[in-house]
């Protein structure tokens, strides 16, 4: 198991209230112990235990742990590797020492022994080992090196990936953190993916967390990544990452020690909190009281060929709208790694960014979809339902704008072979409403426009040669273009064209569109 947010039921919960306590204590995995206030634990070490998913907790309600004791956390880490059963971990530090660092760490003794250091559960290759923290630099995770990083901070809140050579704890040891902890997250070169965790030996809240940080996450990112190596499945599970946001596994909570990503807002360097006030005694379903329920319906499609399959999910709700809704729709994390992917745009006020989860506005009459498809060529794919909780009556048609068919995906799959690679949007939309294949235009083919980069994007099939015009708030055409019949994109520079609100107008003689853009 890679991510560990599950809601687990604790089997035995452990209250104290005012008395001494002052022997060596071990609270084992899937046990919560919470200290009240009035109480003092001066034992000589306090020990938590975890096993792959269940985890012990303690909520020291006012910091009143001897500064004497010795709290380890004994933390499970997925064993190395992929396939079923391995793909490292994202983990952050339950509890830590002042001063530790990453030598500190190799040497800890996981069993408490003088004999057995976590140096020696940890995959190494030379000099490196299996541990260390991302890098929005260089887009990737890095691993600590011997030679060069024994005296690298570790650092509370921080996410740092780590694997073990065959399933096993890591241990940590120093303070248990009774206080808000912060972490920086930054953007290198528009790139605004970091790593963090979650820094107690509690759970935490996973909704009190995005609603205390929204306005420091990106508005199209506006959740928690949870990295799950594809071992995972079902609704909010994207390729690699389970997704929890406002609409999706909202009773999913952080697990101690447990790391994840997240996307920062714009270009500016922001604080992201944890608080006292996000810690949950156990792992079991919080379900806050006087939180509205969000009652929506599902589609889920697939998109598989022979070695791969993506999926991509579409809400409707009603607190959604068909434009960006911060905290309900989520980008695919790095899409530019991927090598087989399908997403959705935006229907409004589209920017280009791809969507993994796309929540619209409640459904009434028909809604066109822009579909992204990324494969490579000479595979043969096939687009279908997964999983939809949408009523018998919706009619689910895919559009393929290159061959101009339309398949009503309630009733059989669609499959074609790629003669080259594809890549992005305007070849397929997905067509959900009440509507028949009868009622459906088919000259009308959808066109995909949006806006990104100080350009105009159209995508889709032109059928006719298409003049845009490009005009302002007050009505005054400011830019007229000649758009390629023959090309299934064309990309329009309007640097010059100062920020603002736009109306973009498409015409032939078998094509309509307007659609307003925001230039940026």
């Amino acid at each position: 198991m890679k991510y560990r947010f599950l809601a687990l039921l604790s089997i035995f919960c452990l209250c104290l209230g005012a008395q001494d306590l002052s022997s060596k204590m071990t609270v084992t995995a899937g046990t919560s112990m919470i200290i009240k206030s009035g109480t003092t634990l001066d034992a000589t070490e306090l020990n938590l235990k975890s096993t792959s998913n269940r985890f012990a907790t303690v909520l020291d309600e006012t910091g009143s742990i001897s500064s004497g004791t010795v709290v380890n956390y004994d933390r499970y880490v997925n064993v190395v590797g992929s396939g079923a059963g391995g793909g490292n971990d994202l983990i952050s530090l339950p509890v830590k020492a002042v001063d530790a660092n990453f030598g500190d760490f190799l040497a800890y003794n996981t069993d408490g022994t003088a004999t057995t250091a976590n140096s020696e559960y940890m995959p190494t290759s030379g000099t490196l080992y299996a541990f260390g923290p991302y890098s929005n630099v260089q887009k990737a995770y890095i691993n600590y090196d011997t030679a060069t990083d024994l005296a690298v901070s570790l650092e509370r809140a921080v996410g740092y990936r780590a694997a073990t050579n065959s399933g096993q704890t890591l241990r940590f040891t120093g303070t248990i953190s009774t206080g808000t902890e912060t972490v920086s997250i930054t953007t290198v070169d528009d790139y605004k993916w970091n790593s963090v965790g979650n820094p107690y030996p509690t759970y935490i809240d996973s909704q009190a967390f995005l609603t205390a940080n929204e306005s420091n996450l990106d508005p199209a990112s506006t959740a928690i990544y949870a990295y799950n190596n594809g071992a995972s499945s079902g609704p909010g599970t994207i390729g690699d990452f389970t997704i929890i946001n406002y609409l999706t596994n909202t009773a999913l909570n952080i697990a101690p020690g447990q790391g994840f990503l997240l996307a920062n807002a714009g270009t500016t360097t922001h604080d992201i909190s944890f608080t006292p006030a996000m810690r949950l005694f156990s792992g079991s379903d919080d379900f806050i009281a006087g939180r509205v329920e969000n009652t929506h319906q599902m589609l889920r499609l697939k998109a598989e060929h022979a070695n791969a399959d993506f999926a991509t999910e579409i809400y409707f709700n009603n607190f959604s709208t068909q434009g960006l809704d911060l905290g309900y729709d989520a980008k695919l994390f790095r899409e530019s790694s991927l090598s087989f992917s399908l997403y959705s745009h935006l229907v409004e006020d589209n920017e280009g960014a791809s969507m993994a989860i796309q929540s619209l506005e409640t459904l009434n009459g028909e809604v066109i979809i822009p579909l992204g498809l990324k494969v490579e060529e000479g595979e043969q794919v096939k687009f279908s339902i997964e999983n939809s909780t949408l009523s018998s009556d919706i009619e689910i048609y895919l559009e393929d704008n290159l061959t101009n068919t339309f398949t009503l995906l309630n009733d059989a799959n669609y499959t074609f072979v790629t003669n080259t690679a594809l890549s992005g949007t305007g070849r397929f939309y997905l067509r959900i409403g009440n509507v028949s294949l009868s009622q459906i235009n088919k000259e009308l083919n959808s066109l995909n426009l949006y806006t990104a980069n100080q350009k105009i994007f159209v995508k889709g099939q032109l059928l006719q040669a298409t003049q845009m015009g490009v005009y302002d708030s007050l009505g005054r055409l400011v830019m007229r273009s000649s758009l390629e019949t023959g090309s299934n994109t064309n990309e329009i520079d309007v640097a010059h064209l100062s920020t603002g609100i736009y109306i973009v107008k498409l015409t032939n003689g078998k094509q309509k569109l307007t659609q307003k853009v925001i230039l940026k």
